[in-house]
């Protein structure tokens, strides 16, 4: 179920026990960039703190790189099986961790990108 979830929303960088991840419709590869990382802890900082203008930065930031993390032409089932590959291999901890990041990630969405 969260795999056919995460493959009707878009691109977005998910923190999965210490290692980011760029997960959407386009996209399932693992991010290494600094910068990028750095966002998303500041995006959960700002958004557990009810800072609404910062959080909506930080949203805005980490969903750019996810668009610019995307590889061209990009290869749907390849994307699924990745995901469902991840998905499989998550504890039970980092999925319940994901699934709250998803939620947080559609509530967002809704809030900031009307």
């Amino acid at each position: 179920m969260m795999v056919e979830k995460l493959l009707k929303l878009p691109g977005f960088l998910y923190d999965i026990g210490g290692r980011y991840y760029y997960l959407g419709k386009w996209i399932c590869k693992e991010c290494t960039d600094t910068e990028a990382t750095d966002c998303v802890t500041m995006y959960h900082m700002c958004r557990n703190g009810h800072e609404e203008p910062d959080t909506n930065l930080y949203f805005q930031k980490i969903r750019a790189f996810s668009d610019f993390a995307l590889d061209i032409p990009y290869n749907p089932a390849q994307i699924e099986e990745n995901m469902a590959a991840l998905a499989a291999a998550l504890t039970d901890a980092h999925r319940e961790s994901l699934a709250r990041q998803i939620a947080g990630f559609e509530e967002d969405m809704e809030k900031y990108c009307q």
